[in-house]
């Protein structure tokens, strides 16, 4: 159910189930803070607000509880995930090195149509982050570097990096109200895509650690 449910799945115009659209609509308010980490989930409040059944919302749960976003306790129901610093560090620490082998395995495979692509890709991410869009801008950029994996054409890699970015985009709080801070980060970014372009991939790897650091920050509740 849901395979190719990621958090670039935020902004695509596919049409989606019912549980699916539920999954995003609580993905979301995670992502802006309207749902904090700890806070209960009750499914017929959930199905009230959205007027539907309860079957949806229970079957969006499920989705989101294997992504690890949210919790089932006994005899606590449903709640938002909570998650430490050490334990988002660590996903941080794994997306990089994950990254780094994507790179590599991609080398070989970058063609002109390729790059293109990945400019493209930038070019759209900039006109979010100009709109200071943060949501739309994030998953323009998690496309992005979801990218150089499909270029790698490695499935492992790219399920490793779908349920990795589902924690980190989830709880990373970027100070939204800081457009200039983003735009400083975004600079390495644009040095990511230029690297590669022009096949310096030791300098893209770099940027992208830079990148991912000073993006990810664990809001501590």
């Amino acid at each position: 159910m849901m395979e190719n449910f990621n958090f670039s799945s935020l902004m695509e115009g596919k049409n989606y189930s019912l549980p699916e659209q539920i999954a995003n609509y609580i993905l979301t308010k995670i992502f802006i803070g309207e749902l904090s980490q700890g806070e209960r989930l009750i499914e017929s409040e959930i199905a009230k607000e959205l007027n539907v059944s309860n079957i949806p919302v229970r079957e969006a749960f499920y989705v989101l509880q294997n992504t690890g976003i949210i919790e089932r306790l006994p005899r606590k129901g449903v709640r938002v995930k909570s998650i430490t610093e050490q334990e988002m560090n660590d996903y941080t620490d794994a997306l990089i090195e994950l990254f780094r082998l994507g790179v590599d395995y991609s080398t070989t495979k970058w063609d002109d149509e390729k790059r293109n692509h990945l400019e493209q890709c930038l070019i759209e991410a900039n006109e979010k982050l100009l709109e200071k869009n943060i949501l739309e801008y994030v998953v323009k950029v998690h496309r992005l570097c979801g990218y150089i994996f499909e270029v790698a054409e490695n499935k492992a890699f790219i399920k490793f990096y779908s349920d990795i970015t589902f924690i980190t985009n989830a709880y990373s709080q970027m100070m939204w109200g800081d457009v200039e801070k983003t735009k400083e980060r975004y600079m390495y970014l644009e040095a990511l895509v230029d690297a590669i372009v022009h096949s310096n991939f030791k300098k893209a790897k770099e940027a992208f650690e830079i990148l991912t650091r000073q993006s990810l920050s664990l809001k501590m509740l």
